[in-house]
């Protein structure tokens, strides 16, 4: 197709391939304007039906002009031998490619594109159109730093070729909303629902319904089970959290009403830590041209501005509000003499004087919190405002995966809103969050993930031991590898220590960490006691990541293992292999010339894969 023209557009590049489409590099042939060229694959737009869908929803979202929203210049029409519409072509990468490139985004980075893109979600909708396909791979960043929303009511145009014969869903269903799994009616809040699931990763790194096929991803979509995001980042904006914790209720009456209440809080995240987005130093432009500067540069405004919006909030008489941001600074630096002197004097104050200690480091989160829930109750605070919660004990038995059948589709009546989701294949880049400083303020609801497989070789005379008595811990991995035990950020013991930890009878969230595998994250409930033993543990390699050799041309697309991932300037000439002691092929096409290479049982963190080599 490269050279031909399609109507009036000339095709010059293929710079990706998707699940639904593939994108050119076009030129306007009289205008000389450069587009994109979004070209549906042939067994979508071969149906008739498709094709007169294609043009409808077309048509409608052509009509939408927003600054945050791609701009569609032209379609085809149902009667083109090629179903493709024309938009503008945008320079800048995807948030899949910022996220691999970048790593995990600042809480007021991930504001300042939260914000932008419920800007686009309020315009859309009040012009009743429902993206339903909100992802990582449909927005982009141009370089000038605009977010830009991609393939509005593109899920409306795949009809019934996105279920399978056996009624199962094509694609990722990860950033889907339990309406969309339940195949229930829609409106707004379900793309917020997406919203919240896209903030989650974006701030995280890690999608929040896990599973292990489609359907228990579904299950646990619609029930809500998944970690509280503080948990995954104690470093993030307590506001941030609230917001993305609202948008991912299961319950749609629970979440925010419109985009526009969604853009007021995001703003208010924003001031709280007086980051103003208009300002050069703090636009996203300049994250995207330099994140770790940005990141440093960051941090520090943090360790100034924290502290002194909480001094002014406990001179206010608002403990709570201040408690928060002086819980994100000492996750980000647990060293802060003049914090840990002012939370301590609110412990001091509102505790018995028998009952005071002192706190320190990463000890002092749980401390915050029931300082917090003290000094309301002796009179010191007003009525609370966020609810203190306990870690709750593990899930004993592991949930299986039930199958969720999709209905038949049924013809539809012409309508702005789509209601079928997209096929696209969305991989994220971590499948475990990185390894965090310190336990996060429980000083909202929590509800973390069971991560801990069900126990072997426990005590049985629990009832019978004393209220004082410790628990004992015993934790085995399996051979050849060992791991240091952590919990709040301390080393408890190693797993190959002959003697069992002593732990106080409660909760107890323990981290196993090695050098080369990803760390493991256990939730345990131990009783007084309790000898609590676990052996055999598994412990899964860390991913590789593979580094394409930069004379490969940025148009040059990379597939894995028979999955097309899109082109090397998507990538960033990165790839990454998230089992590497199985065997893994990748396949990297630069117009006729395909270049092959396996890789297997790799200890490296990091390979490369060269052009001669």
């Amino acid at each position: 197709m490269i050279g031909t023209y399609l109507d009036k557009y000339e095709v010059l590049q293929k710079i990706g391939e998707g699940g639904m489409a593939t994108v050119y590099r076009g030129r306007h042939g009289t205008l000389d304007r450069e587009v994109a060229i979004k070209v549906l694959h042939p067994h979508l737009s071969s149906s008739q039906r498709n094709r007169k869908r294609f043009a409808r929803e077309a048509r409608t979202i052509e009509q939408l002009r927003h600054d945050n929203i791609l701009e569609i210049f032209d379609y085809s029409g149902s009667d083109a031998s090629d179903c493709y519409i024309i938009t503008e072509f945008v320079k800048g990468e995807t948030l899949t490619a910022l996220l691999n490139r970048a790593g995990p985004l600042p809480s007021e980075v991930c504001s300042l594109i939260g914000a932008n893109l419920s800007r686009a979600l309020a315009y859309a909708h009040h012009s009743s159109v429902l993206h339903r396909d909100l992802k990582p791979d449909n927005v982009m960043v141009r370089d000038d730093g605009t977010v830009k929303l991609m393939d509005f009511g593109i899920a409306r145009f795949l009809d019934e070729s996105h279920v399978t014969m056996t009624g199962a869903l094509v694609g990722s269903p990860a950033f889907m909303s339990p309406e969309q799994a339940r195949e229930g009616n829609l409106d707004a809040r379900s793309d917020l629902f997406s919203l919240g699931t896209l903030l989650f990763y974006l701030v995280s790194g890690h999608l929040p319904f896990a599973g292990s096929n489609p359907s228990l991803i579904l299950k646990n979509i619609i029930e809500g089970n998944r970690p509280a995001v503080s948990e995954l980042v104690p470093t993030m904006s307590a506001s941030l959290s609230d917001v993305i914790e609202r948008l991912l209720q299961p319950d749609r009456e629970e979440r925010f009403n419109s985009a526009a209440e969604v853009i007021t809080a995001l703003e208010a995240s924003l001031a709280e830590t007086n980051v103003d987005p208009r300002a050069p130093h703090w636009s996203l432009t300049a994250f995207v041209v330099d994140p770790e500067a940005y990141s440093r540069r960051l941090e520090e405004h943090l360790s100034t501005e924290l502290l002194e919006r909480g001094k002014a909030y406990l001179a206010d008489g608002e403990h709570l509000l201040a408690l928060r941001l002086f819980n994100r600074l000492l996750c980000i630096d647990e060293d802060q003499s003049e914090v840990l002197a002012l939370v301590q004097g609110l412990h001091e104050e509102a505790a018995e004087p028998e009952r005071s200690r002192p706190i320190l480091g990463a000890g002092l989160l749980l401390a915050v919190a029931a300082a917090a829930a003290l000094l309301w109750a002796v009179g010191s605070l007003g009525p609370p405002q966020v609810e203190v919660v306990d870690v709750p004990g593990p899930t004993d038995q592991p949930e299986a995966p039930i199958e969720m059948p999709l209905q038949s589709p049924v013809d539809e009546p012409e309508t702005s809103l789509p209601t079928e989701p997209s096929p696209a294949v969305f991989e994220p880049i971590r499948a475990v969050p990185p390894p965090v400083r310190g336990r996060p303020a429980l000083i909202r609801p929590l509800k973390p993930e069971p991560v801990a497989e069900p126990t072997t070789d426990q005590g049985t005379d629990v009832d019978a031991a004393p209220a004082n008595l410790p628990a004992l811990l015993e934790l085995r991995v399996r051979p050849p590898f060992w791991a240091d035990i952590y919990e709040g950020g301390r080393v408890l013991g190693s797993t190959r220590d002959r003697e069992p930890i002593e732990l106080a009878p409660g909760p107890h969230v323990v981290i196993l960490k090695s050098t080369l595998m990803q760390d493991k994250e256990m939730l345990l409930q131990l009783e007084a006691g309790q000898h609590f033993v676990r052996k055999d543990i598994v412990l899964q390699p860390k991913p590789v990541l593979v580094r394409i050799d930069a004379d490969f041309e940025d148009s040059c697309t990379v597939n894995r293992d028979g999955e097309q991932l899109g082109t090397l300037a998507d990538l960033s000439h990165r790839v990454s292999l998230p089992t590497p002691d199985h065997e893994h092929m990748l396949v990297i096409q630069c117009g006729e010339r395909i270049y092959t290479r396996t890789f297997a049982n790799l200890i490296d963190p990091v390979v490369e894969f060269k052009k001669g080599g």
